[in-house]
């Protein structure tokens, strides 16, 4: 999910910015460690980056008259810890932000710590679990890709709705703003959630046929201990409980306005096949009184050149992907 440009304003903007770029940093440093370590694996960023890059920017359509995308983050902290692939979403995101107008710059950190941070923490945390358990790796690999993808939905929920109640006119409580939010979600999300579990599922078991020794060099496969213990575990578990915190106090503290009801939702039908950073993010916080802004470069609104960004970033993408394809998935040499 994208939180648009404008949404998030003030004191929360530059705490979420912040950050994300301190787990940016975080994630670069550990670049530098892997690179240095295993100069043969350099190619793996740069796919991995087009992957988030791309699969995140794909709009898939659903029955329910709206569109939506996966987010891959799971797949790529699965494989390159999840670290390093908060690093690579943060590319990824600002790359969106500059030339698609997906996301924001001012929103920028906040979906660095949805997408990124929960994407593939949540999503490499699973995968560690479920495989401790003894669950087969394609089916730790879908468990990984399930969870993240709905923790990605869930912190992009929580923070937006967090947004919306202080807004200049909120619609509802912290806890109504969650229950909109999440009830226009779940039709739409989850079956793209199932999707990525299956997807993220089969890659893993197939690359573990076609170049096992990749996966047991990256800490995938065999006995060798995670590089990312403790530390990153912690922060997730505080923010998750910091997160739950804040939004009991928001309750408490921000009864519905007026007594508004679900009733009181912004009218109107969404065209069809909008996005759902347009279908709910934006009506939302247009009736909280925080429309979105314009993109700082809508190049949605220059005709063809709108075409050819779209045409040349997917052909670049796969030019990366299909020419590095084969140091996970393709034939041993």
């Amino acid at each position: 999910m994208h939180i648009t440009e404008g949404i998030i304003v003030g004191k929360a903007a530059a705490l979420y910015t912040a950050a994300g770029a301190s787990l940016v940093a975080w994630g670069v440093s550990r670049m530098k460690a892997f690179v240095k370590k295993a100069p043969e694996n350099r190619p793996l960023l740069g796919m991995g980056t087009a992957l988030v890059f791309f699969v995140s920017l794909l709009p898939i359509p659903a029955f329910t008259g709206t569109c939506s995308h996966p987010c891959g983050t799971p797949l790529i902290g699965i494989l390159l810890g999840p670290v390093i692939g908060i690093a690579l979403t943060g590319i990824s995101l600002l790359l969106q932000a500059a030339f698609f107008a997906h996301g924001g710059f001012s929103t920028w950190g906040a979906n660095v710590v949805a997408l990124g941070f929960f994407g593939c923490g949540f999503g490499w945390g699973t995968f560690r679990m479920a495989r401790r358990l003894g669950l087969p790796l394609w089916a730790a690999g879908g468990a990984g890709g399930l969870v993240g993808d709905l923790m990605v939905y869930a912190a992009s929920g929580l923070i937006l709705g967090t947004a919306l109640v202080q807004a200049p006119e909120p619609q509802f409580s912290l806890s109504g703003y969650l229950l909109a939010i999440y009830a226009a979600y779940l039709p739409t999300q989850l079956p793209i959630a199932f999707g990525e579990m299956l997807v993220t599922g089969l890659a893993l078991h197939y690359a573990s046929r076609q170049r096992p020794e990749v996966l047991e060099a990256l800490g995938i496969l065999g006995t060798r201990k995670s590089r990312h213990p403790p530390a990153l575990l912690a922060i997730m578990a505080l923010t998750m409980v910091a997160a739950t915190l804040g939004g009991n106090a928001e309750i408490a503290a921000q009864p519905n306005p007026d007594g508004a009801t679900s009733e009181s939702a912004p009218a109107g039908k969404p065209p069809a096949f909008s996005g759902m950073d347009e279908a709910v993010n934006e009506r939302l916080a247009e009736a909280a009184g925080r429309p979105a802004r314009e993109p700082f470069v809508n190049t949605e609104a220059m005709g063809d050149l709108w075409n050819l960004l779209l045409l040349s970033a997917g052909g670049a993408c796969g030019f990366v992907v299909g020419r590095y394809w084969h140091l996970l998935w393709g034939r041993r040499r």
